[in-house]
């Protein structure tokens, strides 16, 4: 998420740790990267101990946070039909994720990995303060450049009792590690073949950033003849969600239905390719907010439940038209500036506490994500939905990032792999936009 601090602007790009409990994260403070590399073995080696028990206390505290979230997920799936779709992990932008003074016992994956970057980011205050102070003059970048810019990378060691950042020279090996965040996925031919422009990320100029769910990327952009899109990137790993929801939106435009959802404008192509795009780029919605944010009494009776009856009647339209929506839920409404509602996110796949796992992308599991979403507008008190399942896909088609990877290297794999390998535990945002507004930025 966003994290503000005395001025200071944090994006989370990337975070993961590895079997040996080596973790790497990449930040953008106020426009300036940098990647951070943990090893456990080198802050070992101070002769002052509890820094290091620290944070193996921290990084073990996520792994066990992390099991036991996949604990649940594998009891859902098994009190269901035991199909095992991929849950939706967008983050939910509704959500205040801090930390608190609860046990690890009792701690989810969400809170503890803010934890852990926290520690982390506490070391940085004086490196912000001399690479990214927080007055520095906004530098205007395309697309491109945004994904591209130049990178701090740091290693943290342990000195005077204190933790404290070591700079690195920078290796092609480390900014190999920089173009792996790149969005960047082949498209079959089927949408090579839409009419829709594709637009070299060079010609884009980012006017805004998303910050949920994770990883951070572009939002607004604007191209040389100053058209206004929202950039959404694709998920390398997770080429079906995007290619669904390019297909579903496609198939909207063509049928010109009496729904307000964003529409498919073009793509995002990568190095002028005409075949690989970094993402494509829809309407831009005037001021965008998750009906999430709105499930209270405070907003008037009357408003809720003209949002109500249109979420049924989009929903009631789709189904007409024989397409499924997928994941159902709150946070994949948006109310607009205009407070108009909007449908989004046709990547298919279902939220916990929103759709039960055996209905995932059926008409069935939109008609019970639905009903929650009206009685939580009907009774935003009245405990109807789990904020903590839901997540805006408006701004990433996919898995998208909420706790660590949970994947289980085979025997045969490469046991020495470091963490920024292909074999680490990436995270994922995998309960909903849990970003705290508290966490903690570079002071």
């Amino acid at each position: 998420m966003a994290q503000s601090s005395k001025d200071h602007t944090t994006h989370i790009l990337d975070f993961k740790y590895d079997d040996d409990e080596s973790c790497a994260l990449t930040v953008l403070v106020n426009e300036v990267r940098f990647h951070i590399t943990v090893n456990p073995k080198t802050l070992q080696k101070s002769s002052e101990k509890p820094l290091y028990y620290e944070y193996l206390e921290k990084v073990r505290g996520l792994r066990d946070a992390e099991e036991r979230d996949e604990e649940i997920v594998e009891e859902q799936q098994i009190a269901g039909t035991g199909d095992k779709k991929q849950r939706s992990t967008d983050k939910d932008s509704a959500i205040d994720m801090t930390t608190d003074d609860e046990s690890d016992e009792d701690q989810d994956s969400a809170s503890a990995a803010v934890d852990l970057r926290n520690w982390i980011l506490s070391a940085f205050g004086d490196v912000t303060a001399e690479w990214a102070p927080p007055d520095r003059e906004p530098i205007e970048c395309s697309l491109y450049e945004w994904y591209h810019g130049p990178t701090y990378f740091y290693d943290l060691h342990i000195k005077g009792g204190r933790l404290h950042p070591e700079l690195l020279e920078t290796t092609d090996d480390l900014n190999a590690r920089i173009e792996k965040l790149v969005p960047r996925l082949k498209m079959p031919k089927y949408i090579q073949s839409i009419d829709l422009p594709w637009i070299n990320a060079n010609d884009l100029t980012v006017q805004s950033e998303v910050s949920l769910p994770e990883p951070a990327h572009p939002g607004k952009v604007e191209d040389k003849e100053g058209n206004v899109y929202f950039f959404k990137p694709v998920v390398p790993d997770e080429p079906g969600p995007v290619k669904r929801e390019i297909s579903i939106l496609q198939k909207l435009a063509e049928k010109q239905l009496d729904i307000k959802v964003p529409r498919l404008l073009g793509f995002v192509s990568f190095n002028n390719s005409k075949t690989e795009a970094m993402g494509f780029l829809l309407s831009n919605i005037n001021g965008p907010k998750p009906l999430t944010k709105l499930l209270k009494k405070s907003v008037p009776r009357a408003k809720r439940a003209e949002w109500a009856t249109t979420s049924e009647k989009y929903v009631k339209i789709l189904h007409e038209h024989d397409i499924i929506w997928g994941d159902a839920k709150a946070d994949n409404f948006i109310v607009d500036a205009e407070d108009e509602l909007w449908i989004i996110d046709f990547g298919g796949s279902y939220t916990e506490g929103w759709v039960d796992p055996e209905l995932s992308e059926t008409r069935e599991g939109d008609d019970m994500g639905l009903e929650k979403v009206v009685k939580a507008l009907e009774d935003p008190e009245g405990e109807t939905y789990d904020v903590e399942e839901t997540a805006s896909g408006l701004f990433v088609t996919e898995r998208p990032s909420g706790g660590v990877e949970k994947r289980k290297r085979d025997d045969t794999e490469e046991r020495e792999e470091d963490v920024d390998g292909e074999k680490s535990k990436k995270r994922r945002e995998d309960k909903g936009g849990e970003r705290s507004e508290d966490e903690y930025t570079p002071e």
